[in-house]
């Protein structure tokens, strides 16, 4: 099925996402859920709505209904990076570092190219207090994506608050 993500959804469906995203972008998620909905059964589970899907849900804070998206996400596009970072993400906002971690973990090497993979694996480390381990990921995030950009966004991490001072070295 991962074939799948790039696939076009025809109108009306994909009028209905392109007004979802439209009223993301506005941050009205209700009105964006409103026309989520709209989309039939035959495009629900295609991998543009269900990521849109879950960033409404994210921006909601529903972190719940996230880690169930992030799920299904996986289950049904493992070969794509996204429904992992997604539902690990989501463990990690429901306060399940170690879940996230674990979860994330195995499947780096099979995103070797995706900075985003270490650098969530960092957060999560930090979060469980585990700093050395952090400290490793954050560095393997630096070395696969630019790392003046990723030195600029850990520096106004909260999440990463517990590096700060091994990154400013």
């Amino acid at each position: 099925m991962s074939n799948e993500v790039s696939a076009e959804i025809p109108p009306p469906d994909s009028m209905h996402l392109s007004a979802a995203t439209g009223w993301m972008q506005l941050g009205n998620t209700d009105e964006a859920l409103v026309d989520l909905d709209k989309i039939s059964e035959n495009h629900r589970c295609h991998f543009e709505v269900l990521h849109l899907e879950w960033h409404l849900y994210a921006q909601k804070k529903d972190w719940e209904r996230c880690v169930e998206l992030g799920g299904y996400m996986v289950e049904q596009y493992p070969n794509s990076s996204a429904g992992w970072i997604n539902q690990a993400n989501s463990l990690f906002y429901l306060n399940c570092a170690h879940d996230a971690y674990q979860l994330l973990e195995p499947v780096a090497e099979r995103f070797p190219d995706n900075e985003a993979i270490p650098y969530n694996l960092a957060c999560y480390a930090c979060r469980f207090g585990d700093i050395d381990l952090a400290f490793d990921w954050y560095l393997v995030a630096e070395k696969v994506g630019e790392p003046e950009k990723i030195r600029e966004v850990a520096l106004l991490d909260p999440d990463i608050e517990k590096l700060w001072d091994k990154i400013r070295k």
